[in-house]
């Protein structure tokens, strides 16, 4: 995953790059309703904080932009050792992103094996 702060107005806005469907697995948050995208960076965010989300998948569309709002932070001493991240919920969705996200997990076999726990 490849992520960027860009400058913004009044919400944070960030560009997150999942090259293929694997990334699309390991960084879609599922158990968030309306979906979510968990965004490995060193500048956490504070929960509650809105963000633009300018997201490219692996389907060779264009990058897509969606509304979210910080549900989750991994600090950066966390037990389990992961890098910082902050969790996105998608609070509009206009451009289709979560059934984007949902077409790229259609054809992987459920990933029971590394899963990210929230």
């Amino acid at each position: 995953m490849e992520l960027q702060a860009e400058a913004g107005g009044a919400a944070k806005a960030l560009s997150v790059v999942l090259r293929d469907a694997t990334a699309v697995q390991r960084y879609y948050m599922p158990n968030i309703k309306g979906g979510g995208v968990l965004v490995e960076t060193a500048n956490l965010l504070p929960i509650g904080t809105e963000v633009l989300l300018m997201i490219t998948l692996p389907d060779g569309q264009p990058r897509a932009p969606v509304m979210g709002k910080v549900v989750w932070v991994t600090p950066p001493d966390n037990r389990e050792g992961r890098p910082p991240a902050i969790g996105v919920q998608f609070v509009n969705d206009r451009s289709g992103v979560l059934i984007r996200i949902q077409n790229a997990l259609s054809g992987l076999p459920r990933n029971d094996g590394e899963v990210l726990s929230f």
